[in-house]
């Protein structure tokens, strides 16, 4: 457990910010609302503290500007109602603030220059300079406001938990020196052959010395043009490589930078709990920053524009972390939104305690927690096994983070929530481990943004797995190939499923690959969908295209997908209704098996528009996948995997050494009718489980029960 130790409670954690009045300037508006979080249940708050001049200023002994007077009013009005304060230290291009909402200007270190030849105002993640000035200002901060600050055990150890870094995005250098750092990692990609780059980018140049910005990167070579599209992709075409080379090298210089500043943070206090916000509107899982005009960088809301794989930043971070927003990429509310981003937490801090993440507050594209509750999103934190959770935001006017205006309704669900959280947690013992494996598509969310056709399709094909297992009562790991590659971590499980992900043959793994083959020939039991290029690599499996049809699975049903194959030989699980040809086939391969789906089965389940009943089929009966009598993943599950399951849809549940969490997702009551302690955020009897609501059901024969519902 991540505890605070000056409350003796789990670590619950929110940001405040005082740049925006009347945070900035009410002293009685601070006190009346930090009030209002110790009331909510809140033990820490985290302040915007930056590196700016004015914080600087203040370290030499000058008088306080009245940005920095009034945090240290916040300090001490922290202090006075029990509560410990933490820093957001540093933000992802310095400030974005300055000058029109903060009027102290940003320390940079050292600033990128820009495609114009113009000061990019964006720190140079990869210089020294900047991390120095980084490294100073994290020091000075930390020595200046020491007092009350927040200290947790973790791990095992103390810990004092510090957001190192918020929203990280390299952006590229055109000076010389940005250019030649570029063009060396360029390079050595192409393992200093510039004739495979020529073939690859369709040029003829004589060496890489001689590459000018509009040679290499995207922006600078197609200025009207903002990403590539799904043709490109299948063709692997200048355009498309160029881009992923540019986001394979922002990832890479992120790792590099997150290196670096983790030993230099230790180097000023080794008991830093480094837990960055890695995104801080979701990952992968998030809203079309299209959608939102007018928003600053809302085009970078999308993290696949970003050049960041968080699975790859964890080994270089105390707690690999990003805040989740429970909306799907077209702004709908949704739940298991934010459980499938805990499952990704999970993964990525396997073998060690995490921290959790949400957004509180009006989200820009949509009133979310209109139909979503505190309660429910508390809960699927806590189901994830995140010993704790830091969230966003008190006083953030500028993008919606605003608790102090939020309805009564929200802030009674809200403490409720953090209340149980802080009851529950202490008694859960080990989380169970999970039978299935959600494989990330690593290479889609790092290159593919949701401007490129089929996109949110094909992100909502990962989401449509995971709500399909999570209905059926069994848990997922959303976990990616790195992870999966460690010596036995394929073992522990029984099944892997593997989401649409159209850009891997652009950015294959043979190791995985070669991982995969020999798990599946020992037993292991792998789910793919159509045009899956990860297992016509790993198996030799063809695939032949079929025009969009209906299928047939012990009754007539009808299946949204962008693409539709069919599958020779093997055995028929399910097929399509015109002609019968297989639209789900099994493979035997050595002891294990293998499921080829002809159509995206997650998108098709999770879809937001059901098909129409095709014109040729008359008056005849046919369903949607997700209403259909026969459930094509419950049979794999329990004939190849023997894993029985009950399905009982918007329900979560998670196991845990010492009982249960079952969360109602549902608009409707529900009946739990196992023996057992309960505790429940909405108490009404012992059997009532409130919608949007969960309870925690202990257990001593860990014998999990499911629910009935009301109706039943």
């Amino acid at each position: 457990m991540i505890i605070d130790k000056k409350t003796g409670e789990p670590y619950i954690n929110i940001w405040f910010g005082n740049f925006y009045r009347p945070a900035y300037d009410d002293k009685k508006f601070v006190k009346e609302n930090i009030a209002l979080l110790k009331k909510l249940g809140f033990n820490s708050v985290m302040l915007d503290t930056k590196a700016w001049e004015d914080f600087k200023e203040r370290y030499e002994g000058k008088e306080a500007s009245q940005f920095v007077a009034m945090h240290e009013y916040m300090q001490r009005e922290l202090k006075n109602m029990g509560m410990s304060h933490e820093f957001l230290a540093l933000y992802l291009n310095g400030d974005n603030l300055y000058p029109n909402i903060r009027f102290s200007p940003p320390i940079y270190g050292e600033s990128v220059i820009d495609k114009d030849g113009n000061d990019g105002k964006w720190y140079r993640y990869w210089s020294d300079k900047a991390k120095a000035s980084m490294e100073e200002h994290v020091a000075r901060v930390l020595e200046s406001y020491g007092e009350n600050y927040v200290t947790v055990t973790v791990n095992g150890r103390e810990g004092k938990p510090i957001c190192s870094m918020w929203d990280p995005i390299v952006a590229p250098s055109f000076d010389e020196e940005g250019r030649k750092r570029y063009l060396h990692w360029l390079e050595n990609e192409y393992q200093g052959d510039i004739g495979l780059f020529n073939q690859v980018y369709g040029v003829e140049k004589t060496g890489f010395d001689t590459l000018e910005k509009e040679d290499y990167w995207f922006e600078c070579r197609y200025p009207d043009c903002l990403t590539f599209s799904e043709e490109d992709v299948r063709n692997q075409t200048p355009k498309a490589r160029m881009l992923m080379d540019n986001r394979k090298w922002q990832c890479k210089e992120l790792c590099l930078y997150f290196q670096d500043m983790k030993e230099r943070l230790h180097r000023i206090d080794e008991s830093l709990y480094l837990c960055p916000d890695m995104a801080q509107w979701g990952y992968f899982l998030n809203v079309d920053g299209s959608r939102l005009t007018g928003v600053g960088f809302a085009d970078l809301w999308d993290t696949a524009a970003r050049g960041i794989d968080i699975y790859r930043l964890a080994e270089y971070v105390d707690c690999a972390h990003f805040l989740s927003v429970p909306v799907t990429p077209d702004g709908d509310p949704e739940a298991y939104v934010t459980s499938c981003h805990h499952s990704m937490m999970r993964s990525m801090n396997s073998g060690r305690e995490f921290i959790g993440g949400i957004y509180w507050g009006r989200y820009l594209y949509n009133d979310i927690y209109t139909v979503l509750t505190p309660c429910e999103i508390v809960a699927s934190i806590v189901a994830s096994g995140a010993s704790g959770y830091t969230s966003y935001g008190m006083c953030g006017l500028d993008d919606g983070g605003l608790l102090h205006r939020m309805e009564g309704y929200f802030n009674d669900s809200l403490g409720r929530a953090n209340e149980w959280a802080k009851e529950v947690i202490p008694q859960l013992g080990a989380k169970k481990k999970s039978d299935i494996a959600i494989l990330f598509p690593s290479a889609m969310a790092a290159y593919e943004t949701m401007r490129t056709e089929g996109n949110k399709e094909r992100r909502l094909d990962l989401l449509g797995w995971y709500k399909a297992c999570r209905d059926l009562g069994a848990e997922a790991d959303v976990t990616d190939s790195k992870n999966l590659c460690k010596e036995h971590f394929l073992d522990s499980y029984r099944v892997l499923i593997i989401p649409d992900n159209d850009c891997y043959e652009m950015n294959p793994d043979p190791e995985f690959e070669e991982t995969l083959r020999a798990w599946c020939e020992h037993g292991g039991i792998v789910l793919y969908g159509p045009d899956s290029a990860l297992a016509k690599n790993c198996f030799g499996v063809e695939a032949y295209r079929h025009q969009p049809d209906a299928i047939r699975y012990q009754e007539a049903g009808m299946v949204k997908s962008r693409n539709f194959c069919t599958y020779s030989g093997g055995k028929c699980v399910a097929a399509y209704l015109s002609d019968g040809e297989p639209c789900v086939t099994q493979y035997q391969t050595g002891k294990g098996y293998q499921y080829a789906f002809g159509f995206s089965y997650g998108y098709a389940y999770n879809t937001k528009f059901i098909p129409h009943v095709p014109v040729e089929q008359k008056n005849n009966e046919l369903y949607p996948l997700e209403m259909m009598k026969g459930n094509i993943l419950a049979d794999i599950l329990k004939d190849t995997a023997g894993m029985e399951t009950k399905l009982q849809k918007n329900i979560e549940r998670a196991y845990f050494a010492n009982g249960e969490i079952i969360i109602n997702h549902t608009s409707y009551p529900f009946y739990v009718e196992q023996e057992g302690e309960k505790q429940y955020q909405y108490p009404v009897n012992e059997t009532l489980l409130l919608p949007h609501s969960a309870v925690f059901v202990k257990s001593d024969n860990h014998e999990i029960e499911l629910l009935k519902h009301t109706s039943q």
